[in-house]
């Protein structure tokens, strides 16, 4: 049987889903795919919290839980009103993990051990949110006319054929606001104008930034919908904005202080934009291969009169563009590929949806050749190269991390034979089956290989639900 995304034939155009309900066989269908994503994201996961930011967002859930406050240690923010100190980012991953801190918290109580359980369950949270943004993701392509495969494919593919890989590994929060702003765009594409509000309301408290699409989304609504329903989307989203303006004057003593200070939007915006597109170590172009073909799903998009859907996922993205090209720090501090970009990158793997049959052929090898370029994160801590001398000035380079690979390996094989001895997660496989071994000893190790047996035979379960072994018409998507 030869799959319908890989056949060679021409294929007929979308056909746009209408109704706002999706069939039981869709839901099912993106239950499974967001279940095995988050599967194997927890199969690979690092189960520990290691950057720096992610640190200063989990400081707060350990604040909210353990004192009821905001005010987190002096090495996680910056002084702020009452000479307390303030993690200066959003404040939507912090108040999402709040319940798995509280559940790490428990299990340590039964198991008597607790150095990384706080960290292991939060750093667990970003798995799920990979599984909830690649449901999303087939949803919305099912309703763009997409065969389940196909939107199978653009699910998974937007998991793991990007740089979103070493993202979901760790606790930043660029997939919460990718998520906010899929589930916005799909509240849209469905006329539920309200929930597409409070999502982007989310996307604003996650990542302040994105207050700027609530300035911009609301006119495209207006242009395709009329002036009511831009105003009701416009106005629940503008809460995000409210509630963001209460947290900088909780915290900064004004709703225009954020922590920032000394930082802002002063990068030439050619300058940032030559980086994003060119650099080896930032560039969209080899991070993302296959936004390239995001053109040519523009065009046919398009053309089936689905403009809507074109114009919110291209603006979205030259929105973030434009902001992370002038950020101060268009690199995005020390990451992989070009990190603060990633909102407005996932979102246009919708456009995806209606690439013919020979399309997708060539689309798919853009998507493996993307996860080529980061499946070296999978073992290798993006922050390995933190300790080459001279450390690269912009941010860890694809070859690099890969000639890393054999080198974290022997230090990590050396080190787990050693458990007495501190082991550096920047030197060590990134996996939490070794931390875990190296902090247990035998217990651990014993459970590492347990708990990968258990996770793969779910991953199996899974995949296996997923519909994507039988024959499907690419032309008729659910019907209501």
């Amino acid at each position: 049987m030869v799959s319908d995304a890989l056949d060679t034939r021409s294929a007929p155009g979308p056909v746009i889903l209408e109704s706002n309900r999706y069939s039981r066989s869709d839901r099912r269908a993106a239950f499974y795919v967001g279940a095995a994503v988050t599967l194997t994201y927890l199969l690979i996961q690092q189960g520990q919290v290691t950057v720096k930011d992610g640190l200063a967002m989990l400081a707060v859930s350990h604040s909210i839980v353990h004192h009821g406050t905001l005010a987190v240690a002096p090495k996680f923010g910056v002084v702020g009103s009452g000479g307390h100190y303030f993690a200066k980012y959003g404040i939507g991953l912090s108040l999402l993990a709040v319940p798995f801190v509280a559940l790490g918290d428990l299990v340590s109580v039964v198991v008597g051990h607790k150095s990384q359980l706080e960290g292991f369950f939060a750093a667990s949270l970003v798995p799920l949110i990979m599984g909830f943004l690649t449901a999303s993701l087939f949803r919305t392509t099912r309703r763009l006319g997409a065969s389940s495969r196909w939107a199978a494919v653009i699910a998974v593919g937007s998991a793991f054929g990007t740089y979103a890989l070493p993202y979901g590994k760790d606790f930043f929060a660029e997939p919460l606001t990718t998520l906010a702003i899929l589930l916005s765009i799909e509240f849209l594409l469905s006329g539920r104008f309200e929930l597409a509000g409070v999502a982007l309301a989310a996307a604003v408290i996650t990542r302040p930034e994105s207050v700027v699409l609530v300035a911009i989304l609301p006119l495209v609504v207006w242009a395709f919908h009329g002036f009511r329903k831009a105003c009701v989307y416009g106005s629940v989203a503008a809460i995000g904005a409210i509630l963001d303006a209460v947290y900088n004057q909780y915290r900064f003593g004004s709703v225009f202080k954020s922590g920032y200070t000394g930082e802002g939007f002063s990068t030439p915006l050619i300058h940032g934009a030559a980086g994003l597109l060119f650099s080896p170590e930032k560039s969209i172009i080899l991070f993302a291969p296959i936004v390239i073909f995001t053109v040519l799903g523009s065009i046919q998009l398009w053309r089936a009169k689905n403009r809507f859907v074109v114009v919110l996922v291209l603006t979205n993205l030259l929105v973030f563009f434009v902001l992370t090209a002038t950020w101060h720090s268009w690199q995005g501090g020390w990451s992989w590929g070009p990190r603060l970009l990633l909102p407005g990158v996932i979102p246009t793997m919708l456009l995806l949806s209606p690439l013919t049959r020979n399309a997708r052929r060539v689309a798919i090898g853009l998507l493996v050749a993307g996860f080529v370029v980061s499946a070296s994160t999978i073992v290798v801590s993006t922050r390995a190269q933190q300790l080459d001398h001279p450390a690269p000035s912009v941010g860890p380079g694809v070859l690099r991390q890969y000639q890393l690979v054999p080198t974290v390996t022997r230090y990590t094989v050396d080190h787990l034979r050693k458990p007495h001895i501190p082991m550096d997660t920047r030197k060590s496989l990134s996996l939490w089956q070794v931390s875990l071994g190296h902090q247990l000893g035998a217990k651990g190790k014993l459970a590492g290989i347990v708990g990968s047996l258990v996770l793969l035979v779910l991953l199996l379960v899974a995949v296996r639900r997923i519909p994507i072994w039988r024959n499907h018409d690419p032309r008729s998507p659910t019907q209501h």
